[in-house]
């Protein structure tokens, strides 16, 4: 007779079935977790050597692992050889000579005035002057004439109160604050201790509005000008801004830089900056999506960008075809440096083209690390598997877009003239935090456009912040 404490082999069955489902259910959870843990390492071991971040953003106490893409040059650390130094020289003519002469003979005692001169030792010593405030009074003096007319002398530009500070202190003010990226009160106090001239925080920010003023139609010129260049560099970052992220959108030639500030970051942001929209060149930029609206530019996207996108991919790859997806990113990378070493050899060897061998060699293996890197995350089964599908994706659909300056030597092979525009003033964010209000904010872009773009002309910024301040700025000359 069977047990009826025993369970029968329906309910044995059954039990059985629900700890499957129930094991299945853990499995997948466990899929997931192990995904988004693997998501987060990436996201967590990303740094300026495996994505589109800046190298001021790597932590101090975290080195990330050496992973130069440069070979071997050859050459010896230091100066090259033939490249001339910089050291101190003396000058012909000094602005002035002390003599020192010598006391009584070192032999017998005797005095030695009048002796016969031997030699002279020429030491020049290189110093600033002491440095103090010159005041100039600008009297403006009224005559009645004989027949009962009061006449007044004219007042020189730029003098409009009785008590004021001249062009090259408040020049010296805007430089130290958007030059050097002193805060306001360290400015203040910089131009006490050196100059000992005693500034308010006001008197400060009122400069730095002046000047922003003054140089607002020069930004003008440059936009027009960048805007009909044949070939712009175009890129935006984060610029935080009264309290909130805000971004700076950089356009820039070899010879002009415009910067400008806005709240949003895609087109709006780009259709403000009134450069990109009438641009009709070769225009340089990153793989993000809002500058590929603007179809009357051709467009040429950094290989560095997808070069650090490629080694984040050697780097984080898991899965069944994690094996497959890391050999076409090492293959895509290594295409890629071959043929911009190709390209380097020929302009050294001032030639237009590459080698046809080594241009088809790399193009041929670049295109099928693409295609077979899409085919290996095609089941993008996790998160990270998307972005490296979405990535081989990207590379073979613009293609053309990435291998443009194969064709043309004359192209860049990235986008670094956009991200040095950017350079500097993401150190001045990086210094204060933020920037306290968007006023100021879009002042120190017209100041920054106006000094960044005389700097690559060659001129002194400091000088044509003198100019501005005297009102009459300095105006590039784009013949």
């Amino acid at each position: 007779m069977p047990d009826a404490s025993q369970p029968s082999y329906e309910e044995l069955a059954a039990a059985n079935a629900a700890l499957k489902d129930a094991l299945a259910r853990v499995e997948a959870l466990l899929a997931q977790a192990m995904a988004r843990v693997a998501e987060l390492e990436a996201r967590l071991n990303q740094n300026s050597k495996n994505s589109s971040r800046p190298p001021s953003s790597d932590s101090p106490f975290v080195k990330p692992a050496p992973k130069s893409l440069r070979g071997r040059s050859g050459r010896r650390p230091g100066r090259p050889d033939g490249q001339p130094g910089t050291t101190l020289s003396q000058v012909e003519v000094p602005d002035e000579v002390v003599v020192h002469e010598p006391g009584p003979c070192g032999g017998c005692g005797a005095g030695l005035a009048g002796a016969r001169l031997v030699g002279v030792a020429r030491r020049q010593v290189f110093d600033l002057p002491e440095v103090a405030l010159e005041v100039t009074e600008h009297q403006i003096v009224s005559r009645r004439c004989a027949c009962g007319t009061v006449t007044c002398g004219t007042v020189p530009p730029g003098v409009a109160a009785p008590v004021q500070y001249g062009p090259r202190v408040r020049a010296a003010t805007v430089y130290l604050m958007h030059e050097q990226f002193v805060s306001k009160a360290r400015t203040a106090q910089t131009m006490a201790d050196l100059f000992g001239v005693r500034l308010t925080p006001g008197t400060v920010a009122s400069a730095v509005a002046q000047a922003a003023k003054t140089v607002g139609p020069i930004g003008h010129l440059i936009a027009d000008r960048i805007a009909a260049a044949g070939l712009g560099f175009f890129d935006e970052t984060g610029f935080r801004t009264a309290g909130a992220c805000h971004w700076l959108h950089s356009a820039s030639t070899p010879d002009a830089v415009h910067l400008s500030v806005h709240r949003r970051r895609g087109v709006a942001a780009i259709d403000a900056a009134g450069i990109l929209p009438r641009f009709t060149g070769i225009a340089v930029h990153d793989a993000w999506a809002p500058y590929d609206t603007y179809e009357k530019a051709t467009h040429l996207l950094c290989a560095a960008h997808i070069l650090r996108e490629l080694i984040a991919v050697t780097e984080t790859a898991s899965g069944t075809t994690a094996k497959k997806t890391k050999a076409m990113a090492k293959q895509a990378i290594d295409a890629l440096l071959a043929l911009k070493n190709a390209a380097d050899t020929a302009r050294e060897q001032g030639r237009a083209v590459m080698n046809d061998r080594a241009r088809d060699r790399g193009l041929r293996y670049l295109e099928a690390a693409a295609r077979v890197g899409v085919q290996a995350t095609a089941a993008r089964t996790s998160t990270l598997q998307r972005k490296h599908n979405a990535l081989f994706r990207r590379l073979r659909d613009r293609f053309a877009d990435y291998t443009r300056w194969v064709g043309d030597l004359r192209l860049p092979f990235d986008n670094n003239a956009a991200e040095q525009t950017i350079r500097m003033p993401k150190l001045r964010i990086k210094v204060s935090g933020s920037m306290r209000t968007l006023t100021g904010a879009k002042d120190f872009a017209a100041i920054r456009t106006y000094t960044a773009t005389a700097v690559r002309h060659g001129q002194n910024a400091f000088t044509v912040l003198v100019d501005a301040m005297r009102g009459d700025p300095w105006t590039p000359d784009f013949a």
